[in-house]
């Protein structure tokens, strides 16, 4: 009973520790969400509900954009508007570059997915604390753009 007493407290505190190391204390924020069948209509925009309670640090935003062997493209635009809670609406448009020159893929990859960390805005603050909205709207021509798997926005404090 004792030996079993013993693995079973080895066995939670390394489930503990591997808890601990999963857990990024930096990141604010981090949601990506699914683009149904890779197929992305312009009128269908990615929606994120971000609960800032911290205005003092400052963030750096990121997009984690997944994409497919079937993208048919080296680049790709996003519209992306955010309202903060006191109903402030900032938008910008963003370029980011999926592939080089010669067609080979960026960021990190396997098995023909690829997924790419875009850096959208550096040390900035958040004006006020409460609810923002953020939504990321397809801004190419295509309607729906293929092979884009999903979107993520991810908020991480400035170190």
């Amino acid at each position: 009973m004792k030996k079993h007493h013993n693995y079973l407290i080895t066995l939670l505190f390394l489930g503990f520790i591997l808890l601990l190391a999963g857990c990024n204390f930096d990141c604010m924020f981090d949601k990506s969400l699914e683009i149904p069948n890779s197929q992305w209509s312009k009128k269908q925009p990615l929606v994120f509900d971000v609960p800032v309670m911290d205005t003092i640090h400052g963030f750096n935003l990121l997009l984690n954009v997944r994409n497919t062997n079937k993208f048919p493209y080296s680049n790709c635009y996003f519209f992306i508007s955010t309202r903060s809670p006191k109903g402030i609406i900032l938008r910008d448009t963003l370029q980011y570059i999926f592939a080089n020159e010669t067609g080979k893929w960026l960021g990190k990859g396997f098995g023909g997915v690829w997924s790419n960390y875009f850096h959208y805005k550096n040390n900035i603050r958040f004006p006020y604390k409460g609810n923002y909205k953020v939504e990321i709207y397809q801004a190419m021509r295509d309607e729906p753009l293929n092979g884009l798997m999903d979107v993520g926005l991810r908020i991480e404090q400035v170190k």
